[in-house]
C-alpha cells in the first residue's frame, strides 16, 4: 500500500513491534534478579497498561486545555471524538487489563488483600471503570448526536463536550491518585 507521498505507512511496522516488544518483556521477567517469575510478568504487564492509560488520559486532559484556551469549537469536539475512540478501544481495555495481572500480581506475592494500597488501588479502579462505563460513555453518544443534528459550533454541543471534559478530568486525577498509591503504598 502507498501513501500519497509515495512511502510506505508505518502501520505494518507496529504489530512486529509490539511482538519484539512483548518477546523481550517475557524474557526479561523470568529472568529477573529481583522478583519471582509470574510476579515479574505481571508486573510488567500491570505498569506497561498502567502507564499507556494513565498517559493517555493525561494527553487527551492536556490536548482538551489547549483546545479550550484556543476556544476552538471544531478542535474540542475532534479532540471529543479521539477521546470516545480513545476510552472504548483504548482506555477501557487497558485498565481491565491492569487490574487483572494486578490480581495475579497478588495472587503471585505473599503481600495480603487487606492493605490499605491494595483497598485504595482497587476502589480507585472501580471508580474509574465505573465513571467510564456510567458516565463518560453516555455522555460520548450524546456528544456525538449533538455533533450530527446541530454541529461542532452549537451552544449545546459545547457544553456537553466541556461537561464531558471536566468529568474526564476528574478521571484522570482518580488515576494518578491510584498510580501515587500503588508506588507509595501508604499506611503499610
Amino acid at each position: 500500500m502507498e501513501t500519497q507521498t509515495g512511502g510506505r505507512p508505518s502501520v505494518p511496522l507496529t504489530p512486529a513491534l509490539g511482538l519484539g516488544v512483548l518477546v523481550l518483556i517475557v524474557v526479561f521477567a523470568f529472568d529477573s534478579a529481583w522478583y519471582p517469575h509470574w510476579y515479574a510478568f505481571f508486573r510488567v504487564i500491570h505498569v506497561t497498561a498502567a502507564v499507556f492509560w494513565v498517559g493517555g488520559g493525561l494527553l487527551l486532559t492536556a490536548l482538551a486545555i489547549r483546545a479550550e484556551r484556543a476556544n476552538d469549537a471544531g478542535d474540542l469536539a475532534a479532540l471529543a471524538r479521539q477521546a470516545a475512540f480513545a476510552g472504548e478501544r483504548l482506555f477501557a481495555p487497558l485498565g481491565m487489563l491492569a487490574f487483572l495481572s494486578g490480581i495475579a500480581m497478588m495472587i503471585n506475592t505473599d503481600w495480603g488483600w487487606g492493605k490499605f494500597w491494595v483497598s485504595a488501588g482497587l476502589v480507585g479502579y472501580v471508580l474509574s471503570f465505573g465513571t467510564g462505563v456510567g458516565v463518560l460513555a453516555p455522555a460520548v453518544r450524546k456528544v456525538e448526536r449533538l455533533i450530527s443534528e446541530h454541529g461542532a459550533n452549537a451552544p449545546e454541543t459545547q457544553a456537553a463536550i466541556r461537561r464531558l471534559l471536566r468529568i474526564a478530568r476528574i478521571d484522570v486525577a482518580v488515576l494518578i491518585l491510584v498510580v501515587a498509591d500503588m508506588v507509595t503504598k501508604p499506611f503499610s
